[in-house]
């Protein structure tokens, strides 16, 4: 019975270390989480500027063949 008793308590308090129950593995998570954000902004910002390039790229060509 203390035996089971025991392996329950080590049991619980091992699921109880994961890195969502201290602030610092929560702050590592958010962390991590923002980083994926920022480079998924940073993807999306580089096709932005991209399709801009290439629509002004076009706006010239048009310009000078008008003139």
């Amino acid at each position: 019975m203390k035996r089971t008793a025991l392996l329950l308590i080590t049991m619980i308090a091992l699921a109880g270390c994961g890195k969502t129950s201290s602030p610092d593995g929560r702050a590592q998570l958010r962390d991590q989480e923002l980083s994926q954000r920022i480079d998924a902004l940073e993807q999306k910002q580089i096709v932005i500027l991209d399709s801009i390039r290439s629509l002004n790229e076009k706006e010239a060509i048009n310009s000078s063949q008008s003139n």
